[in-house]
């Protein structure tokens, strides 16, 4: 199953800036994605990282990766935004950033299910441009209700998910 940019919006509530997956190319629900990201040098974030350099922060590659475990969940699910519940990010783990993405780049992201429950699950991702890896870790993810997530000056406290 392939997917479309404009099919892929209907899976994520992110918009414009934030939408980081391009197109699916491939999904097997409850297993995995895979998916494109074209880096632009006209993308807002190389205004200021950084102006002589252009570098694709790794705080969007990590969000690049989640948006991709979110339309994986929702393939694997049946359920997607609109029902009121998503899964929210919950941890990230043993993120490495092997070298840096720059404009004209074409990210691979590839997001396989580790671990899922029915309130939690644990992906990992690989982000290769052509053919190497840039990017590799875990991401850990809670389930929400729309109604119930919160802001609070606390942190919510550990919460693990492990893949054993």
């Amino acid at each position: 199953m392939t997917m479309t940019f404009e099919q892929i919006k209907t899976y994520l509530r992110q918009r414009f800036p934030l939408i980081m997956v391009d197109r699916v190319l491939e999904v097997e629900p409850g297993k995995r994605i895979k998916a494109v990201k074209n880096v632009t040098g006209n993308e807002i974030q190389f205004l200021g990282h950084f102006p002589d350099y252009a570098i694709m922060p790794g705080t969007f590659i990590v969000e690049a990766i989640g948006q991709c475990a979110s339309i994986l969940f929702s393939q694997t699910t049946g359920k997607g935004v609109e029902q009121g519940e998503y899964l929210v990010l919950a941890s990230i783990q043993e993120m490495r950033f092997f070298a840096p993405v720059h404009p004209g780049h074409t990210m691979i992201l590839e997001v396989t299910i580790v671990k899922m429950t029915g309130e939690a699950a644990l992906v990992e991702g690989i982000v290769t441009v052509d053919g190497t890896v840039v990017t590799k870790g875990k991401l850990g993810f809670a389930k929400k209700a729309v109604s119930t997530v919160q802001f609070n000056a606390e942190p919510a406290g550990p919460r693990a998910l492990s893949a054993g």
